[in-house]
């Protein structure tokens, strides 16, 4: 069983990271980023390909995945959302974040056998390998401390620079009211930037830990998108810290639930009926969320779209 509340609690930290950033997506321009998904995948091949290059570990990657991530979610943001920004209607920004899902995931199927033949590496489908230790007479893996840590320093990090800066206090203003912002001052372009690259880095940070649970491939980021949404959705819509609860609430209860459907002999292919059935019980009983119950908690909880 304690493999079982391992592999959740994994999980969750890579839910929560990739719902946060989805969020921030959600929160700047209004936008389901269907793209979001690829960001992870972004993470994972830049790690791989770094460490193989250097011949380091993955983890020691993080900072370049984190970079990586950011990068592609802020040319995304350049080039394609902030040209529609305000002028675009909630359907047609889906409909082109389809079509950014599409560009980002087909380039990578395409970077993946160009690095297979220069690197000599098979990187259509692979894993990391991990470190174990021993605590209590278990062996854990090295991606549970390493996950753990990772979430918190980045979420700690991430609240500081929302509420204990000038940027932060900027990137709030511009999102609760845009033209307002600008009126008085604020580059509302710019902080949005900020706050994509933060986006995309969340996510590529998330995904450097996927490939020591699962087999990686490019197309990886697109399976990920149900779970994120369910997250988002149950969590509360343009709150991150609902985002944050609601990651765990989905990482905790797919994992579960497949566990179930494993040990009476059924297959673990129905796990998505999970985060359809959340996504659904949320919309229908509580379209808030579970920022709706905690309203009335700290402003972190507060800052909706």
């Amino acid at each position: 069983m304690i493999d079982v509340f391992v592999g959740a609690l994994v999980y969750s930290n890579l839910l929560a990271l990739l719902a946060v950033g989805l969020s921030m997506a959600l929160l700047t321009c209004r936008v389901s980023n269907f793209a979001h998904g690829d960001f992870a995948t972004v993470g994972v091949y830049a790690a791989h390909t770094a460490s193989v290059l250097l011949g380091i570990s993955p983890y020691a990657c993080i900072p370049i995945a984190f970079i990586a991530g950011g990068s592609v979610s802020l040319i995304a943001f350049l080039l394609v959302f902030e040209p529609l920004r305000g002028k675009a209607e909630l359907v047609t920004l889906m409909v082109v974040s389809m079509a950014v899902d599409m560009v980002i995931r087909y380039t990578l199927h395409v970077y993946a056998d160009l690095a297979q033949r220069s690197l000599g590496v098979y990187t259509r489908q692979f894993m990391f390998r991990d470190f174990h230790f021993q605590v209590a007479g278990y062996t854990l893996p090295g991606v549970l401390i390493a996950s753990v840590c990772t979430v918190l320093a980045l979420l700690i990090t991430l609240y500081f620079l929302l509420y204990r800066t000038s940027l932060g206090v900027a990137m709030r203003a511009a999102i609760e009211n845009p033209s307002l912002a600008e009126a008085l001052g604020v580059n509302v372009k710019k902080v949005f930037a900020v706050s994509w690259f933060l986006s995309g880095a969340l996510a590529a940070t998330a995904g450097v830990f996927l490939p020591f649970r699962i087999q990686v491939t490019p197309d990886t980021g697109w399976s990920l998108l149900l779970s994120m949404f369910a997250s988002v959705t149950v969590g509360g819509l343009g709150s991150l810290g609902g985002s944050i609860v609601g990651a765990y609430v989905i990482g905790f209860s797919e994992t579960l639930f497949s566990y179930v459907l494993s040990s009476i002999g059924l297959s673990t292919a129905y796990r998505p009926a999970v985060s359809f059935a959340a996504i659904i019980a949320t919309l229908l009983l509580s379209p808030r969320g579970l920022t709706g119950f905690l309203s009335n908690g700290k402003r972190w909880f507060k800052w909706r779209s």
